[in-house]
């Protein structure tokens, strides 16, 4: 199984790809204002790929739980001179976290590879025609927020379009419903938006839309479930890098999560790291990280237990400790 965009392909199967964040915006919940101007966000870029990133993703709009909309010149002002720049310095592809069609066609012509659509072309109808009339990759995320917008998990989130993209019988059936089969009937509406713009399947990845208008119990069954989108024949992202509910777990079991103290910080991104191990052991083939070397350590161990059949062997004393 591949993936392809533009004139490139990534292959399944081989190690986990370690997709490095870049946020262009002054209010992310994780990093927001690092990054706001062109030469921080380049430096950012080479950081990145320097330390083990083969992929990069670049945002202009925060969706975090509070955040406020960001009007379509002002994402396209913040997104393209970025995409360009770190185009010029580094060669990995880079996908632009957008779900406005016309932020995602300037992203397009700047040069991205992928577009990375939080509401699976649901939330901007238009969106499966821009990327359909290209050659980029997509990456389509089940957006429980668009599904379940009356979930108490939900109304702490901005808008993100989808008005009547499905009906009030689906929308209360939903409420109910195992999260697991939502985001299958939520794909299904998705992949045919694809299928109607001629996105074939190869140039889609999806993602089971962890940290979004979920409950602590639904982020850890999506990720318990991820195999699924595999049994699909599709590519999975996966984003849960630094995500709420981690913290929760680690304050519920005494660990420090105050990100502002150093120990706590530390916490956060090891934590964070051992999601990816699980991940990586999965199969999932790329992994949204906000920092690189703790995770590229899970991905590097996991890998190498998932690939052990395939793995060159050799004796105790060519690799014991020296």
């Amino acid at each position: 199984m591949d993936f392809k965009y533009r004139d490139k392909k990534i292959v399944s199967g081989e190690k986990t790809i370690l997709c490095g964040i870049i946020n262009t915006t002054p209010d992310s919940f994780s990093d927001g204002g690092k990054y706001y101007d062109i030469e921080n966000a380049v430096r950012r870029a080479k950081e990145l790929v320097a330390e083990g990133a083969t992929m990069l993703d670049v945002g202009g709009e925060s969706t975090r739980p509070g955040s406020t909309y960001v009007e379509i010149e002002e994402e396209i002002k913040r997104v393209v001179p970025a995409i360009k720049a770190i185009k010029d310095s580094v060669d990995v592809p880079i996908s632009v976290d957008t779900w406005k069609s016309e932020v995602a066609k300037a992203a397009i012509e700047a040069g991205a590879d992928i577009i990375n659509d939080i509401t699976g072309f649901l939330g901007d109808l238009n969106m499966g025609k821009v990327i359909g009339e290209s050659n980029v990759g997509a990456i389509v995320m089940f957006n429980p927020v668009i599904a379940r917008p009356s979930h108490p998990s939900s109304k702490v989130f901005p808008k993100f379009g989808g008005d009547g993209v499905f009906s009030e019988a689906e929308l209360k059936s939903y409420e109910d419903m195992n999260i697991v089969e939502v985001m299958e009937k939520y794909f299904k509406k998705s992949l045919e938006l694809a299928e109607k713009y001629g996105i074939s399947k190869e140039r889609i990845m999806l993602d089971p839309g962890i940290g979004f208008g979920l409950t602590k119990k639904e982020n850890l069954e999506l990720i318990n479930k991820v195999d699924i989108i595999r049994e699909m024949g599709y590519f999975t992202f996966l984003g849960v890098s630094r995500k709420r509910f981690i913290m929760n777990i680690l304050d519920e079991n005494g660990f420090e999560t105050n990100f502002e103290t150093e120990e706590g910080s530390i916490n956060r991104d090891q934590s964070s790291a051992i999601l990816t191990s699980i991940a990586a052991f999965k199969g999932v083939e790329v992994v949204r990280v906000h920092t690189i070397k703790p995770h590229l350590m899970a991905a590097c161990i996991s890998d190498s237990v998932r690939m052990a059949d395939e793995m060159e062997d050799i004796n105790f004393g060519a690799y014991k400790n020296k």
